[in-house]
Parts: structure tokens; C-alpha cells; sequence
């Protein structure tokens, strides 16, 4: 009996140990996502916050030797709902366009430049939170793509 007794002790106990360990380890899978996550191929993500983070947009420039194509941001949604014109603190480029990055909140003839992104430069990123360019942080309205 007492062996019994020991093995249900030491069952319980594994199980025990066993489960905390889960708990642990899901812990961080509970975390906010890391920075740029979540932005595929062909595709330019903009996010809502610096260093990538925040709700993001997800952009689709035109295909491989499609020209050049113009997206208005106030016609974009963050994927929280929010409108992503003048509230982008920072991107990533997985495509093999250039991007020109406007304030062109009217959409007229002469935009003003803030950022840009040469051709075939995939993993490019910008952000404007912290540093010399906070001035561009929540101005740009409009992307300009190129796509050789």
C-alpha cells in the first residue's frame, strides 16, 4: 500500500510540475507581437507606432513590371480600424519596388517627399519615433511605387 501511496505522490507531483511548466512557458507567447511581425512577401506594412510595433496596414504594390501605382493612405485601415493617413510612425518593404513615401494629404501634383526606398532593397525600414526624423512621424498620406 505504501508503494502505491508513492507512486500516486509522485504522479501527482509530475503532473504538478508539468503543468507549471506550461503555464511558464506560455507566458510569453501571451506578448505584444515583435517589432515588423507579420509582414509578407510582396507587400509593404506600414504600423501605427515606432520600431515597427502598433496595428499595421498592409500594402500590395503593383506586380513585377507593373509601373508605378499611388496609394492613398486615407484610404487605408490599420488593421485596429484606424485610418492609416498621417498616423504611420514607421514601415517595412518586402517588395522589389521603390517606395516614395508623401505628405499629399490632397492629393495634389506636388506632394511633399519625406522618405523613399530604392528597388530591390526587400527588408527596408523606416522609423520615425526617435531621432533626427521625428518630424516625418504621422505626416505621410500617400506611397508612390515603382515596380521594375
Amino acid at each position: 500500500m505504501a508503494r502505491t501511496f508513492f507512486k500516486s505522490a509522485t504522479a501527482a507531483v509530475s503532473t504538478a510540475l508539468a503543468g507549471a511548466a506550461l503555464l511558464f512557458t506560455a507566458v510569453p507567447a501571451a506578448a505584444a507581437n515583435p517589432p515588423y511581425d507579420g509582414c509578407p512577401a510582396w507587400a509593404l506594412c506600414v504600423y501605427q507606432h515606432e520600431g515597427g510595433t502598433g496595428s499595421k496596414a498592409i500594402i500590395v504594390p503593383p506586380a513585377a513590371g507593373g509601373g508605378s501605382s499611388i496609394a492613398r493612405l486615407h484610404q487605408i485601415h490599420f488593421l485596429n480600424g484606424d485610418v492609416a493617413d498621417n498616423q504611420v510612425s514607421s514601415w517595412i518593404n518586402n517588395s522589389q519596388c521603390s517606395a516614395k513615401f508623401m505628405d499629399d494629404p490632397y492629393g495634389e501634383l506636388h506632394p511633399s517627399d519625406l522618405d523613399f526606398t530604392p528597388t530591390w532593397s526587400w527588408g527596408a525600414k523606416g522609423d520615425y519615433g526617435t531621432g533626427s526624423r521625428t518630424y516625418v512621424n504621422d505626416r505621410i498620406s500617400s506611397v508612390q511605387f515603382y515596380c521594375p
